[in-house]
């Protein structure tokens, strides 16, 4: 009888735990080439960026990603890119139609990525916490060895805005065996932020609550939260890894308030400035990765080319985001000063846009030196 219980082994990977992620999740950007197609080559370089500035995890496929902008097959070759590198990953699966969203739950478990998350069907919506949790539910049985997460973003769903996230958890737990928590964007959405503290405090912190707004990673820390999923990280995270572990060093004290909240003033500012500049229907933020040094190309249609946009965005990097006029100056305008001249003296070889790499660089300084070149390479300097 006893052989035909399930093993320790088989047991964990039908009741998979939550990732409990402490650190970045980067929402990355799929790359285009000029003719919108595809740009794989493109993937290495933005997983050598992210573990340059401190991120491990990505989230693939996600709003950031124009998932809904690509084909089946496109988001299967992306992820299957992906998995090539050594960065962990978290793969979007959400689609239009269930079947293709299983679908990808299923090749996403095959590929052997660490977690699952979906949004649901946004044109016939689910209505209520029951036909979201039953939905929901049918797509992480399409991945049972893999945590499963929902993607809850109301502002572009337009679901949930008539129950609570802690309604739709009370309703997935019983059919969800492998249903592992929630990525939580809809902070600026009423009831937002007290939503996700009691998912988050739910049956003694049961589920994995992710923040999904960078710009107020200092509330979701000040509520118990660890893991953050953004756009931002792509080429910040060396900025908001700072904010990070400075708050879990010392937290919020009126000691640390100035220096934290003036981290957080930079995230925001970084934010201001793709939003505040790029024209209706642009996406400003890819176009900061691209002057980031990494090649991810424009958004594709019915978001606009970046064109008419390019020198506003630049300008506004170069200003509000390095806000840092000084440092501009000081560490960025030539090679044969500051900074930039004593991490190009400690590199073996001159790499190419995007792959540099720190050498020889003691701990305390290399995180200093990777902000210097992140705000210098966005600069565009």
């Amino acid at each position: 009888m006893s052989r035909l219980l399930p093993s320790a082994v088989q047991q964990a990977e039908m009741n998979p735990s939550p990732l409990r992620v402490d650190g970045l999740v980067a929402a990355v950007y799929s790359p285009f080439a000029s003719d919108g197609t595809l740009n794989l080559t493109v993937v290495p370089l933005q997983h050598r960026y992210l573990a340059q500035t401190g991120v491990e995890w990505a989230f693939v496929g996600g709003t950031t990603g124009e998932s809904l902008s690509l084909t089946v097959a496109e988001r299967k070759s992306l992820l299957e890119a992906w998995a090539n590198t050594s960065t962990r990953l978290i793969a979007h699966c959400g689609a239009e139609a269930l079947g293709d969203a299983r679908e990808l739950a299923a090749h996403a478990a095959a590929v052997g990525v660490a977690a699952v998350a979906a949004m649901p069907p946004t044109f016939f919506k689910p209505a209520s916490a029951d036909a979201l949790a039953l939905t929901i539910a049918s797509i992480c049985s399409a991945a049972p060895s893999k945590p499963c997460y929902y993607y809850h973003i109301p502002s572009m769903t337009g679901v949930a805005t008539t129950f609570t996230m802690l309604d739709f958890v009370r309703a997935i737990e019983p059919r969800s065996p492998n249903f592992a928590g929630i990525k939580y964007t809809g902070m600026y959405t009423y009831p937002g932020m007290m939503d996700a503290e009691k998912v988050l405090n739910y049956r003694e912190g049961k589920f994995e609550v992710f923040s999904g707004r960078e710009e107020m990673m200092l509330q979701a820390l000040s509520i118990g939260i660890k893991g953050h999923v953004g756009s931002q990280f792509n080429f910040a995270g060396d900025l908001y890894n700072r904010l990070r572990t400075g708050f879990a060093r010392s937290g919020l004290t009126p000691a640390t308030e100035t220096r934290l909240r003036g981290l957080q003033a930079l995230a925001v500012q970084l934010v201001d400035a793709w939003h505040d500049n790029s024209p209706t229907g642009v996406n400003g933020a890819k176009y900061l990765m691209n002057l980031a040094g990494v090649p991810v190309g424009d958004a594709r249609l019915p978001s606009l080319p970046v064109a008419s946009a390019a020198a506003k965005l630049r300008a506004a990097a170069t200003t509000s985001v390095v806000g840092l006029q000084h440092r501009k100056s000081s560490c960025c305008a030539h090679e044969g000063h500051g900074t930039f001249h004593e991490l190009n003296h400690r590199m073996q070889r001159r790499p190419k846009a995007g792959e540099r790499v720190l050498k020889d660089v003691p701990p305390r300084q290399a995180e200093a030196r990777r902000r210097a070149w992140v705000v210098c390479r966005v600069a565009g300097v």
